[in-house]
């Protein structure tokens, strides 16, 4: 089912990035501004620089992860604020890009955010009772814990609707894989996407795939879709490639209908921590 470890979403330094609009008002020395009018091919070379460098925390689509949603910042912000920051951090946060980024990758970095432009809240529409009886009837108790009931090999969705919007969980079950959060974020280490679907194969030729839980400099840890771990030595390994956007969750699109779907979202929508009186 859902794709969706317990993340730790406040209490992190790089969910400041951008969230506060007083921190521009003075920006910072040699400020670069965004290149205007872009050819669809600095359009690409953006995407394909946000996707590696900027999407482990914001998400593959901008919509937010371990960091803030950043779909069309540039607007709110101003492009060159918002070039700024890429290039020389913030305090506390976000960091700084400039010796990794050049001014081009910036700039077309920049002009990319704009073409994501914040999507329109998704409508809870569906009602929450029948979204129950299509989260039992589509085996998703089988992989998923809700409320100490269910299986383990998943993430535990019982407080999934205090966590993750509406519309990441309609995305989600259509297209799981395509935004996955950061649990664990290490930046001195060079942080990884927690959950990633990685494919491996060791050096005896056994492949396997399955989701990442785990991994440093010399060892990798995997779940499969049975729900076990498998730790790896990555001088045992011939090949390990990691496949973003995909997962060990099956899409639902095509296997419910849109208002079995909508329903199921309401259903886990509503499933949030009970907060004392």
């Amino acid at each position: 089912m859902l794709a969706i470890r317990s993340w730790l979403m406040a209490g992190v330094g790089i969910a400041v990035m951008m969230a506060a609009t007083p921190l521009f008002a003075s920006p910072r020395p040699n400020q670069e501004a965004a290149v205007v009018n872009p050819t669809p091919a600095d359009l690409q070379q953006g995407k394909a620089t946000f996707d590696s460098t900027c999407s482990v925390c914001h998400g593959l689509d901008g919509g937010g992860g371990m960091g803030p949603n950043i779909q069309g910042i540039p607007f709110s912000l101003g492009m060159d604020a918002t070039t700024n920051v890429i290039k020389n951090g913030m305090s506390g946060g976000m960091p700084a890009f400039g010796g990794q980024l050049s001014g081009a990758q910036i700039q077309h970095v920049v002009q990319y955010l704009l073409t994501l432009k914040r999507q329109d809240a998704y409508k809870v529409t569906g009602d929450p009772a029948k979204g129950r009886e299509v989260y039992a009837s589509s085996g998703c108790a089988s992989c998923h814990m809700i409320d100490g009931k269910g299986g383990d090999s998943a993430p535990d969705l019982s407080n999934i609707g205090g966590l993750r919007d509406a519309g990441y969980l309609h995305t989600t079950i259509l297209y799981p894989g395509s935004d996955l959060p950061q649990q664990h974020l290490f930046l001195e280490t060079g942080g990884k996407l927690d959950d990633l679907f990685v494919h491996l194969v060791t050096k005896d030729g056994r492949a396997l795939d399955g989701t990442r839980i785990a991994e440093d400099s010399f060892r990798i840890v995997i779940e499969d879709a049975n729900g076990n771990f498998h730790s790896f030595d990555k001088t045992s390994l011939r090949e390990l490639k990691e496949e973003p956007g995909k997962s060990l969750m099956p899409s639902y699109k095509g296997k419910l209908s849109d208002a079995q779907v909508n329903d199921l979202v309401a259903y886990l929508a509503s499933l949030k921590e009970v907060q004392p009186q």
